[in-house]
């Protein structure tokens, strides 16, 4: 596989990339876990957004919550 992508700060070619736990807020008023893609060679964020992972426990504990509220 060739890899064409570089980090647009050291210009090495991105091959993998390391991730970071980052909060993401709306207006102060939501909060979510989230990740940001760093550089492995730099560290350079190269992008960031909501962790699907933590996403889907978040989303099964408040279901469970809420079935064992309603019996």
């Amino acid at each position: 596989m060739i890899h064409a992508g570089k980090c647009p700060k050291c210009e090495n070619a991105v091959t993998s990339v390391s991730i970071e736990h980052v909060d993401v807020t709306q207006a102060f008023t939501q909060k979510w876990h989230g990740v940001s893609f760093l550089c492995p060679h730099c560290q350079t964020v190269l992008g960031v957004g909501i962790d699907p992972v933590a996403l889907k426990v978040d989303t099964v504990k408040e279901i469970v919550m809420a079935l064992r509220g309603a019996g």
